[in-house]
């Protein structure tokens, strides 16, 4: 890296850690785009499944703000979407999830989950501070156990993010 680059991002770090006061930091990182590789990093999708991972394969929606994180080797396979809110969009993260979860009125829900929760295809659906989070380990998987585990480690992983404890 160039002596340019380092300043650069030096100057940047100062300038962020000088403009924002301690109260103003919580919407800074709301209004930041979390990717959902930062929700369920490699380590906890091995934590999670027992498999070495690559980094994950990413896809996208923009249209509805999803992001998909897919890790997948050997028949192991986790992936997690993420929908964050957008400014000007009228189709959020809220109504997206609560149109999905009508349309499954009698799902399972997994006590201490999120803001709200509950289980269909994919897996688990997740509704936490205004963010959807879904989480697959597999079209088979039925343990309740495992998608409780991994919701709970990216609704963690989101309150790092979002400042919300």
């Amino acid at each position: 890296m160039n002596k340019f680059n380092k300043l650069a991002q030096a100057m940047s770090l100062v300038f962020l850690l000088c403009c924002f006061n301690n109260k103003d930091m919580p919407r800074a990182a709301e209004s930041m785009t979390i990717e959902p590789a930062m929700i369920i990093t490699r380590e906890d999708a091995k934590a999670l499944t027992g498999v070495s991972f690559e980094e994950c394969i990413t896809r996208e929606q923009p249209a509805v703000g999803l992001k998909l994180c897919v890790y997948d080797k050997d028949g192991a396979f986790l992936q997690l979407g993420l929908t964050q809110p957008q400014k000007g969009e009228k189709n959020t993260p809220e109504s997206i999830y609560n149109s999905i979860k009508d349309a499954f009125k009698d799902a399972a829900k997994v006590e201490g989950v999120g803001d709200d929760n509950f289980i269909a295809p994919p897996g688990l659906h997740i509704m936490k501070d205004g963010y959807y989070i879904t989480i697959s380990l597999g079209l088979m998987t039925k343990d309740r156990e495992k998608l409780k585990v991994a919701g709970m480690k990216a609704v963690q992983n989101l309150d790092r993010y979002t400042q919300k404890k």
